[in-house]
């Protein structure tokens, strides 16, 4: 009987259960779902108390329903624009072969293009009118601008920068904004 008592307080000592891991495991799962019960208790004190769409979007002073508005508004954008483009003709502005030196890279630049501009139906014969007594002037502002261009400028897909500082030139040598955009054609141009 001392032998067994000594062996027990020995398996005490040692700090082993007396019944094995399986109070460890039942301690892990009571914390385990206590846990689990204090997030479902929050989530479903959050349900309550925050705010649903209806009073959010009251907040925010918008509609529940914004988006068949915002359809609505870019539909008819898309409209206007579309009767604006029927409303528009193509004039020729002209075929043009420049020639640009780089002296920072010792290169020549050879540029070829065709431009066209758009023009409102109602105003293409002002437009032609002015184009024709401004014809040179025009032309010498689209050479210089294209010559002025920086090789980004003109290796860039849609040739934005160059069409937008076009269009700005040429509508004020022509006093009046006739020009609504420039469109280049055959665009090509050799570094040598």
């Amino acid at each position: 009987m001392a032998d067994s008592i000594s062996e027990r307080s020995e398996d005490a000592v040692a700090g082993s259960p007396p019944h094995g891991g399986k109070s460890a495991i039942l301690g892990k799962l009571i914390l385990l779902t206590v846990l689990a019960s204090i997030v479902v208790g929050e989530c479903i004190a959050a349900s309550f108390f925050l705010p649903n769409a209806e009073e959010t979007a009251a907040l925010a002073g918008m509609e529940i329903n914004p988006v068949s508005t915002e359809t609505n508004g870019v539909m008819d954008e898309l409209a206007e624009l579309d009767a604006d483009v029927k409303n528009q003709t193509e004039v020729d502005l002209g075929e043009f072969t420049v020639t640009a030196f780089q002296p920072l890279s010792n290169t020549t630049m050879r540029i070829d293009f065709h431009l066209y501009g758009t023009v409102k139906q109602d105003d293409e014969e002002k437009f032609l009118a002015a184009w024709g007594a401004n014809q040179h002037r025009l032309r010498d502002q689209v050479i210089v601008t294209v010559r002025s261009s920086e090789l980004g400028d003109l290796t860039d897909a849609g040739l934005g920068l160059i069409k937008r500082r076009i269009l700005e030139k040429t509508n004020a040598i022509l006093g009046k904004p006739y020009l609504r955009s420039v469109i280049f054609s055959d665009f090509s141009f050799i570094e040598q």
